[in-house]
């Protein structure tokens, strides 16, 4: 028998899942989500990760929550780890004491990780804090998603309190929350703000009062999922606004995968404000090395194209019984940051390090060290080969990949809703189009393209798409500034 986690996921930002509750998905041989969990962290999961979907929409609730719990109960009973990823926090709201009691009756061992409420940081993300000393001393949070029928909330004492008002799941009963609390004694002119898709780059927020608000939600067309907030806080956010402040805010981007794992790119456009999908997925798989202990002493250089590569290598080292110290002679050269970080996981400082995977930086560095009598390139099946072809006539230049790179497709996958498409290598291009569909490639077509540099660019073209916009350098800050400028071609003025 397993165990089950119940999984905060927060307000809505990936970045906002708490580093326990990675680690939990990172190890989860299941994961049981919901609808508003971001499509960003399931792609944190291991490969052989089952992903169940159990969400549910207003009015509309195809899986009941009996039914969910006996998932759990079902999975856990052959799996050692089923992850059960809620929006926000599993217990305000969130239905999850009612999985945990099931999961103790069945006598399944479970742990509780909490979240991010949305009740408060999202809020935070409108420039809305729910308390502050000139204005709330006390926060209240309220369902206003109510049993068909019944309506057990004192309006009479909730009117009467001071303090902030935070409905969450409200939004249909919108016209109800102003009316009871207008018609028992709360001020018309108190403020009021419903802040739908908090923290994520779509967010849009909508401001007024008790009597103003219905008809600005209707101009606005705003809906759920979005909080709703009542109190004198409100007339905070337009000092404390953060968040839709950013210049990538509202902006959402396509960034098409090179290769697994971290992307700094992504990290430094949600960074700004921007809504980043990474797609598609990329699923490592090992490869055998194909030098033997006695090869490997003979090599003068190694060079790592990646964090992949470093990990693998190490494992390949203690399979022949070998640790760092018998490196000590063999020059170590990173490429790439993320590579260069992985060695310092290791406490191993390289003795080179290329800032990037260019074919012209890893040239004029084999120019440079060309007294090595051998080097030996380490890495994917992919940036091997592309090395390999490509240097071809560099002597004493030899490849070793220990992993296989390959595109998984999530379906469903809606291109439509990306304003901008930016491709930051030539295997994200490869990549992309390996896995479109042809109604997709089309849809491509009429999309505002980006390309880090030429070689990105030529591949494109080799695809038959011409009609994109080049970085003015092949670096990931050109990239970023290209995005920024693109952003503000397209803002009407």
């Amino acid at each position: 028998m397993g165990k089950v986690m119940l999984i905060g996921a927060g307000p809505g930002d990936a970045q906002l899942l708490t580093v326990k509750g990675l680690a939990a998905l990172q190890k989860a041989d299941v994961i049981v989500y919901d609808r508003l969990v971001e499509p960003a962290m399931l792609q944190e999961r291991k490969a052989s990760c089952k992903l169940i979907y159990v969400g549910k929409e207003p009015l509309h609730h195809p899986i009941p929550q009996d039914e969910i719990e006996q998932i759990l109960v079902r999975e856990a009973a052959t799996n050692e780890l089923v992850v059960r990823l809620k929006a926000g926090d599993p217990y305000v709201f969130g239905r999850g004491g009612e999985e945990g009691e099931t999961l103790y009756k069945a006598g399944i061992p479970f742990e509780v990780i909490p979240g991010i409420t949305s009740a408060i940081g999202g809020l935070a993300y409108a420039g809305i804090p729910v308390t502050h000393r000139d204005f709330a001393s006390s926060f209240h949070v309220i369902t206003g998603h109510l049993k068909k029928g019944r309506d057990p909330l004192d309006w009479e004492a909730l009117a009467r309190l001071e303090g902030t008002l935070v409905f969450l799941m409200g939004m249909t009963n919108l016209p109800n929350i102003c009316a009871n609390l207008l018609e028992n004694g709360r001020k018309a002119e108190t403020g009021v703000a419903i802040v739908q898709w908090a923290s994520r780059g779509k967010q849009l927020t909508v401001t007024g009062n008790l009597q103003t608000i219905e008809q600005k939600v209707a101009e606005s067309g705003i809906s759920s999922p979005a909080l709703i907030v009542v109190g004198d806080v409100v007339s905070l956010r337009p000092q404390l606004n953060f968040f839709e402040e950013m210049p990538l805010f509202h902006t959402k981007v396509l960034l098409p995968r090179a290769r697994a794992g971290k992307s700094m790119l992504a990290e430094q456009i949600r960074d700004l404000g921007g809504e980043v999908t990474m797609y598609p997925n990329i699923q490592v798989l090992d490869v055998a090395p194909t030098k033997t202990k006695a090869e490997l002493a003979e090599v003068s250089e190694l060079l790592f194209t990646s964090k992949e590569a470093v990990e693998r290598f190490f494992g390949y080292l203690a399979a022949l019984d070998l640790d760092i110290r018998s490196l000590k002679n063999t020059h170590l050269t990173a490429i790439g940051k993320q590579t260069k970080e992985a060695f310092s996981e290791k406490g191993i400082i390289p003795d080179s390090f290329i800032k990037r995977r260019s074919t012209e930086l890893i040239l004029e560095h084999l120019v440079r060290f060309q007294n090595n009598a051998s080097n030996l390139i380490i890495g994917s099946v992919v940036d091997t080969a592309e090395v390999s072809a490509i240097l071809s006539e560099v002597e004493a230049l030899e490849m070793m990949p220990l992993y296989d790179m390959r595109p998984v497709t999530e379906r469903p996958f809606d291109l439509e809703s990306f304003e901008q498409v930016c491709f930051s290598s030539s295997r994200s291009v490869q990549n992309l189009l390996d896995v479109l569909t042809a109604e997709e490639k089309a849809i491509l077509q009429t999309k505002t393209i980006l390309s880090i540099g030429r070689f990105t660019s030529a591949t494109l073209q080799s695809f038959g798409i011409n009609d994109f916009t080049e970085a003015e350098s092949a670096t990931p800050e050109s990239l970023i500034e290209l995005i920024q400028k693109t952003k503000l071609e397209g803002v009407p003025q």
